[in-house]
């Protein structure tokens, strides 16, 4: 039996292959057939088990079969035995009285005829389940038995009627002898036929009972084996999902790596953008302001130079030449807005805290906003790439709180802390929406965003907790700054060389300008 279990599991591990060492195992086998080798031996595992209780059940069983064919010998014997002393207990006594002619000597006699009732069917119920032929040695018992009770009160009925000596002659004629002698044949046979019986059941029970051991070691050494490489292939399936949770790792940590350069890519690319579109709007800006400004002006001269030349008093030809006047002016206002949209002239020609207070009142005063504005006391000599960006962050701030915010208030405020200029446009309108994607003007809010991360800063929008949006934005100083910077370690303000800033004024200190801009 163990030679054929081997050979089930010898034809398993060849049938679904499982590996016999740990490097043997499929780098790139798939989950599926490893659960599909893991349910298979499970269930093998499960059969085994099984298999083993059936085993210990069968041979609790068997064992409990012997012990009732035991018990039912014991019972047996017992009520054989008792007959037998019955009629031997009654056969003495009825004797002794006899011979001794003493009535007292029959007690013994009248309580064992009283109990022979009840030891013959005793008797029959503990070979009731026997087969017919200890059936019929039983019936024989029993007729026997009842044969010498006869036997015995006949001898006493003539030993009252006619004497001792008519009683002693029925008792010389060995009827009595004879019957107890037929009734001892027959209780030997009887127990002879249990005791074959008894060991019939024993040599059963103990060639069971090594089937049983067998059966049970085989089983549970197929157990052991199937534990054996359910704990393998469990070990090598929980390796490979570690192999596959490195991989996934390492791929996720490339894949963010690799998002990461793209983001940075594309955030170069988005500055180098947007500064190729200052680039063109500044060249667009210089040729409107030069060649269309020229124009412009050579024309209004030359309207001048007609309206001298005419002078006439005609009413409609004045009013004609008022009007060309009037369209002139108009375009070069038209081209002044459009220049300044394009590049202020103010960043260029005064410094970046001069156009933004042009571009805040502009806003405000066409919106109507009361405006707070706080710079630095002095200007700061800053890159014309971060200038134009600063100024492109609050004029973009300051569109959208025009258009969406819905606002009354407006605060603009720059100053220089711990390395950084920061820069804040405030309001008091509705404030962003909670879900981003409903938040207004997007696009302007990421060019914003691009604008500050591309001069290495950071940028936030907030949602103020009384109402309102605050736009911060915190560039490092020594990226935006034209000339090298010195950096007071002790009040953790910067001054560029270029300008001079009193020892006790601080550049972080600023200064409040604020008015009402119609």
């Amino acid at each position: 039996m163990m030679h054929s279990v081997w050979n089930i599991a010898r034809d398993f591990v060849s049938r679904y292959r499982v590996p016999l060492s740990f490097g043997d195992m499929p780098r790139s086998s798939s989950v599926n057939s490893a659960a599909a080798r893991q349910m298979t031996l499970v269930a093998l595992l499960l059969a085994t088990v099984l298999g083993l209780f059936v085993a210990a059940e069968l041979g609790q069983r068997k064992l409990e079969e012997a012990r009732r064919q035991v018990e039912r010998a014991a019972q047996r014997e017992q009520a054989l035995a008792e007959v037998r002393q019955l009629l031997s207990q009654a056969e003495s006594s009825q004797r002794g009285s006899i011979l001794l002619g003493d009535a007292g000597y029959l007690e013994p006699y009248q309580e064992a005829v009283g109990k022979i009732p009840r030891a013959l069917r005793q008797l029959n119920q503990a070979f009731a389940s026997a087969d017919t032929t200890v059936r019929a040695d039983v019936e024989q018992v029993e007729r026997l038995s009842n044969a010498k009770l006869v036997e015995m009160a006949e001898t006493l009925n003539l030993y009252r009627q006619h004497g001792p000596s008519a009683a002693l002659d029925l008792i010389r004629t060995d009827i009595g002898q004879w019957t107890m002698t037929q009734l001892a044949q027959r209780v030997r046979k009887i127990q002879a036929q249990e005791t074959g019986n008894i060991l019939a059941a024993s040599r059963s029970w103990r060639i069971d009972r090594w089937i049983n051991l067998a059966i049970t070691s085989t089983a549970l050494a197929a157990s052991i084996f199937l534990v054996l490489l359910l704990c393998r292939l469990v070990v090598s399936y929980v390796r490979s999902k570690e192999r596959e949770t490195e991989d996934l790792t390492e791929r996720g940590t490339e894949l963010e790596l690799q998002v990461k350069r793209r983001t940075e890519e594309l955030s170069q690319l988005s500055t180098h953008l947007q500064s190729l579109a200052e680039q063109e709007r500044s060249a667009l800006s210089r040729e409107l302001h030069d060649e269309l400004g020229g124009l412009l002006v050579a024309a209004r001269m030359d309207v001048s130079w007609l309206e001298d030349r005419v002078a006439t008093s005609d009413p409609e030809v004045q009013a004609h030449f008022k009007r060309l006047h009037e369209a002139l002016q108009a375009g070069v206002e038209v081209k002044r807005r459009v220049v300044e949209n394009l590049r202020p002239s103010l960043l260029d020609n005064l410094g970046l805290f001069p156009a933004l207070r042009w571009q805040v009142a502009d806003s405000c005063g066409r919106a109507g906003l009361h405006c707070t504005e706080r710079y630095p006391p002095e200007e700061l000599d800053l890159t014309p790439e971060a200038s134009i960006a600063i100024f492109r962050i609050v004029q973009e701030a300051l569109t959208n709180i025009v258009k969406h915010a819905q606002a009354r208030n407006v605060e603009v405020s720059i100053e220089s802390r711990h390395q950084s200029l920061i820069v804040r446009v405030q309001d008091d309108g509705i404030g962003l929406p909670l879900e981003p994607r409903q938040a207004p003007g997007p696009h302007g809010l990421a060019a914003m965003r691009h604008r500050a991360l591309g001069l290495g800063g950071q940028w936030h929008a907030l949602r103020a907790m009384g109402g309102g949006t605050e736009i911060e934005v915190r560039l490092p100083l020594e990226k935006i700054l034209a000339t090298e910077s010195i950096l007071n370690p002790t009040q953790g303000t910067t001054a560029a060389a270029g300008y001079a800033s009193p020892p006790a004024r601080s550049l972080a200190k600023p200064r409040s300008s604020e008015g009402r801009r119609k």
